[in-house]
């Protein structure tokens, strides 16, 4: 069931045409959008849905969208069951994959998440003697990720880990563990390499650039 709130004043350039020079992105939902499942889907009306996403959402499952998030082209959000609630201002770049959050996915708002990033919520049993991984029973983690976090192109959050507000996750890396707010970190796996404030070292490369 997808639920769409009535639209809400905005400033006059959020009201651009297909097509328009001002921007290459328009206010709506591309009618290559796929939904399915039977769950819960609130779109409120600023949302901008880029074409070949794709819902899943199961009869136990909900995904709660905030005001004016954009999802940009080939994205999958995919849940059997629990919740999902994404703030205002957020944004999924292209082919971001929302993974079976079966234990809870909470986003804040202004995050921006970026393309490639894969956010998974379930594990499989890994017992090689108690038949096929696949049919081993999920263990189900939440993720929960802050406001005003940024998340590099083609990085993986895996079940049970929660990002601190306005941290900065660099682009490839393998978040395993929690990362505390208001840092940078990068890597596989994951790790913070200083506050999120702090210049590095001018290099003779940027001295150059400067």
């Amino acid at each position: 069931m997808v639920q769409t709130s009535p639209p809400t004043p905005e400033p006059k350039a959020h009201h651009l045409p297909p097509g328009s020079p001002e921007g290459l992105i328009f206010r709506g939902i591309h009618p290559t959008v796929v939904v399915e499942g039977g769950g819960v889907l609130h779109f409120p009306a600023t949302t901008i849905i880029e074409p070949h996403c794709t819902f899943i959402v199961g009869p136990e499952a909900s995904m709660h969208f905030g005001h004016n998030v954009t999802i940009y082209s080939g994205c999958c959000f995919r849940n059997k069951y629990g919740a999902y609630e994404i703030g205002d201002e957020v944004s999924f770049g292209p082919r971001c994959a929302i993974y079976e959050l079966r234990a809870g996915l909470t986003i804040g708002a202004f995050t921006m998440i970026g393309a490639g990033v894969c956010i998974s919520g379930v594990n499989h049993g890994m017992d090689p003697e108690a038949g096929p991984y696949r049919f081993q029973p999920p263990r189900c983690l939440p993720v929960t990720i802050g406001s005003n976090v940024w998340i590099g192109m083609n990085s993986t959050i895996l079940p049970g880990v929660s990002i601190g507000d306005n941290t900065v996750i660099g682009a490839g890396s393998v978040v395993t563990r929690s990362i505390p707010a208001g840092v940078v970190a990068y890597g596989s796996p994951c790790r913070v390499i200083r506050p999120v404030g702090e210049r590095l070292p001018a290099t003779p490369a940027s001295e150059g650039e400067a």
